[in-house]
C-alpha cells in the first residue's frame, strides 16, 4: 500500500469536492440555508485535507510546506486576526464568526490559509481545478437562469424572478462569485454575464463593466500599458474609497442628504446613503479600538455602541447590521489598523507580484478575477465561495508561475512504530473533528426546528426541541437564548391553569420551575455574551412576560432596557419602550423623559408624550 499516494489522492479530490460542493450546497433544514452549510463544508474538507497532508509529512519524514511569495503578508494577516480575537469584546464570536454569517471568524481564516498552503504544497493541478470550478459555475448559472423564468418562484419569499440568487442565497453574492470567473471562462462568459445581468446587482454590474474593460485592454494593448492602466485604476479606486469612506463622512452633510431624500424619494432609503451612515459608525468604532479593532466579526455588537443618530431616519433604522457592507471598513472596525493594514498588504503584494512576473495569460486572468473580488467587496462583504477564490486565486497563480515542491515517488515506505502511532493519532483527531462538525450541523438543524416552533407558538414542543439543541451545543448562546424565551412562555402558560382546582398545585409548581429556569438560562446567555444587543432585547421580553406573573420582575425589565440603552445609546425604540414601561408603573416624569429622548433621536417617531 502506497500511503503517500493515497494521501495525495485524498487531498486532490477533496479540493475538487470543495470546488463543487461549496457553491452548490444548501438545505431547507438550517437556520441559515446557504452560508452555514457552505462554511461547514469548508471546515469538513479542510480537516480531511490537513489530516492527509500531515500523514504525508509523517510518511516522508519531512515538512512538506512550500515557500510562496505571499508567506509574509499571510502570516501577518493571521497574526492580526489572532490578536484581534484575543482582545475581542466577544471571543466566542471572533473564533466562530457571527451566527448566521459564520464566514470571517478566526477558525474560517485558519481554514482558508490551510487550504492555500495545502494547495501550493501538494502539486494540485490548477487546470483541473479550474475545469471543476467552471463546470460547477455553469450549473449554478443555469439554475439561476431557470430561476429567472420561474422554476422555483413559489419556494422563496423573495421575488427570485426579478433578482436571481441560485444556490448562493443572495443576488450580490451570486454576482460576485461569477464575476471572479468571467476572465477565466472564455466561451462560458456569455452564460455567466447573462446570469449576472439577471441578479440586477448594482455592485455586480459595476464590477463586471470594470472587469470587461480590463479584459478588453489586456487583449488590445501591451503588458506594460496594462500595468499602467491597472495601477491607475487602483489609485483611482483608492482615492474614491478615501473620498467616500468614513474618513470623508460629515454628520451634518449626512443629515441633510437623509432629509432631502426623505422628502423626494419613494420607498426605502438608497443603499448608498445607508452605507454612508453605517460606515460613519464603523469609523467611530475604529477610533475607539484603533489597533486591533473591537474583535473579529463583532460588528453587530460594536456598531450599536457608536451607531449614528442619523440611522434612525433611514428606512432600515430598525434592522440589525452585522457587517459594515464594505469589507475594508468592516476589517477596520473589527480588526483595527493592524488587521486592515495586513489585509491590504496581502492584496497589494498579490497584485504587484503577478504584474512583475513574465507574461502569462492564465496569471493575468486570475489577477482580473482577483480584482473583481476587490471591487465587489467594496460595496458589500465576502461570503464563503468568494473567500475561497480570494485566498486560492493567488495559490493558483503561484502554481502556474513557480516550481512546485517535489516528493519522492518511492512506494516502499517502511513505517516505524512512532510513525504508526502518530498516524493513528492523526486519524483519531480527524474522526473527532469530523464528528464535531457533523454535530454542529445537527445542533443547528434542531435549533432551527425549535426556533420555528417557538414562532408558531407551539411552546411545549419548542422548549423540548430547543433543550436538545442546547444539550448538543451548550456553548452557543443563541440556542440558549431561544430556550430561555420558550421557558418563560411555558411558565406563563402553566400560570393560566392555576385557577383550575384539579391541576392548580401541579401547574403552580411547573410554572415556578420554568420561571426560575428561564431566568437561569437568560443569565447564562448574558454571561456568555454581554455585548449582544439582541440578547438584551430577548431578556427584556423574558422579564416582560414574567412580570405579568409577578410585578417584582418589572424592575428587571427596566434594568435590562437601561443596559440595552448603554450598549445602543442612539436606539430610539429602546427609549420608547422604556417610556412605556415607566408609564405602566406610573412613573410619569421618567416616562416623559424617555419618550422625549426617543423623539430627539427620531423626530419622525409617532409618539404622544404623557
Amino acid at each position: 500500500m502506497n500511503l503517500n499516494k493515497i494521501c495525495s489522492k485524498v487531498i486532490e479530490f477533496s479540493f475538487y469536492a470543495l470546488f463543487i460542493i461549496v457553491p452548490l450546497i444548501l438545505t431547507p433544514y438550517n437556520y441559515e440555508l446557504f452560508e452555514f452549510n457552505k462554511m461547514l463544508t469548508v471546515y469538513f474538507l479542510t480537516v480531511i485535507i490537513a489530516s492527509a497532508w500531515i500523514i504525508k509529512m509523517i510518511v516522508n519524514k519531512k515538512i512538506l510546506i512550500s515557500r510562496t511569495p505571499f508567506d509574509i503578508p499571510l502570516v501577518l494577516f493571521l497574526l492580526s486576526q489572532i490578536l484581534s480575537t484575543v482582545f475581542s469584546i466577544d471571543v466566542h464570536t471572533s473564533l466562530w464568526g457571527y451566527y448566521s454569517r459564520f464566514h470571517g471568524g478566526l477558525i474560517s481564516t485558519i481554514c482558508y490559509l490551510t487550504l492555500y498552503f495545502a494547495f501550493v504544497s501538494n502539486n494540485i493541478s490548477v487546470k483541473k481545478s479550474l475545469k471543476v470550478i467552471l463546470s460547477t459555475a455553469v450549473i449554478v448559472s443555469l439554475y439561476a437562469i431557470a430561476e429567472h423564468f420561474g422554476i422555483d418562484k413559489t419556494i422563496w419569499v423573495q421575488d427570485v424572478q426579478s433578482r436571481v440568487f441560485s444556490t448562493l442565497g443572495q443576488p450580490n453574492w451570486l454576482a460576485a462569485y461569477l464575476i471572479a470567473l468571467v476572465p477565466l471562462s472564455r466561451w462560458l462568459a456569455p452564460i455567466f454575464l447573462l446570469t449576472i445581468y439577471f441578479t440586477k446587482s448594482q455592485s455586480g454590474l459595476g464590477a463586471t463593466l470594470i472587469t470587461l474593460f480590463l479584459i478588453f485592454v489586456f487583449f488590445l494593448v501591451k503588458k506594460r500599458l496594462l500595468k499602467i492602466i491597472l495601477i491607475a485604476a487602483l489609485l483611482t479606486g483608492g482615492s474614491y474609497y478615501l473620498l467616500s469612506s468614513p474618513l470623508a463622512v460629515n454628520n451634518q452633510k449626512t443629515l441633510q442628504l437623509i432629509n432631502e431624500e426623505n422628502l423626494t424619494r419613494l420607498g426605502g432609503s438608497s443603499s448608498l446613503l445607508i452605507r454612508r451612515v453605517v460606515w460613519q459608525g464603523a469609523f467611530d468604532v475604529w477610533k475607539h479600538y484603533p489597533v486591533f479593532g473591537s474583535g473579529v466579526e463583532t460588528f453587530a455588537y460594536s456598531y450599536y455602541n457608536f451607531r449614528p443618530a442619523a440611522h434612525n431616519l433611514l428606512s432600515e433604522w430598525d434592522f440589525l447590521y452585522n457587517k459594515a457592507h464594505n469589507e475594508y471598513v468592516n476589517y477596520l472596525a473589527t480588526t483595527g489598523a493592524f488587521g486592515l493594514g495586513t489585509y491590504l498588504l496581502f492584496i497589494f503584494w498579490v497584485l504587484i507580484w503577478i504584474l512583475s512576473r513574465p507574461y502569462s495569460l492564465n496569471a493575468i486572468a486570475l489577477l482580473l478575477g482577483f480584482i473583481s473580488i476587490l471591487i465587489t467587496n467594496f460595496f458589500g462583504f465576502s461570503v464563503v465561495p468568494v473567500a475561497l477564490f480570494f485566498f486560492l486565486f493567488p495559490a493558483f497563480a503561484v502554481n502556474f508561475q513557480t516550481p512546485r515542491l517535489t516528493i519522492s515517488k518511492n512506494s516502499n515506505y517502511s513505517l516505524n512504530k512512532w510513525q504508526s502511532l502518530f498516524i493513528i493519532t492523526i486519524l483519531f483527531l480527524n474522526l473527532y473533528s469530523l464528528i464535531f462538525i457533523i454535530n454542529l450541523w445537527r445542533a443547528d438543524k434542531i435549533f432551527n426546528l425549535g426556533h420555528n416552533l417557538l414562532n408558531a407558538n407551539q411552546i411545549p414542543r419548542a422548549a423540548q426541541t430547543l433543550k436538545q439543541a442546547v444539550d448538543l451545543s451548550p456553548n452557543e448562546p443563541l440556542f440558549r437564548n431561544d430556550y430561555s424565551e420558550s421557558l418563560a412562555k411555558l411558565a406563563y402558560l402553566y400560570s393560566g391553569q392555576i385557577s383550575n382546582p384539579q391541576v392548580s398545585t401541579e401547574a403552580a409548581k411547573l410554572s415556578g420551575l420554568y420561571l426560575k429556569e428561564a431566568i437561569s438560562q437568560s443569565d447564562q446567555v448574558i454571561q456568555a455574551n454581554p455585548v449582544h444587543l439582541n440578547y438584551w432585547k430577548s431578556r427584556i421580553k423574558v422579564f416582560l412576560l414574567l412580570s405579568s406573573l409577578d410585578t417584582k420582575y418589572t424592575q428587571n425589565v427596566v434594568e435590562s432596557l437601561q443596559k440595552a440603552i448603554y450598549l445602543a445609546p442612539t436606539d430610539a425604540k429602546l427609549y420608547y419602550n422604556l417610556g412605556l414601561i415607566y408609564e405602566q408603573i406610573n412613573q410619569t416624569q421618567l416616562a416623559k423623559q424617555a419618550l422625549q429622548q426617543a423623539l430627539e433621536l427620531k423626530p419622525n417617531y409617532d409618539i404622544k408624550l404623557p
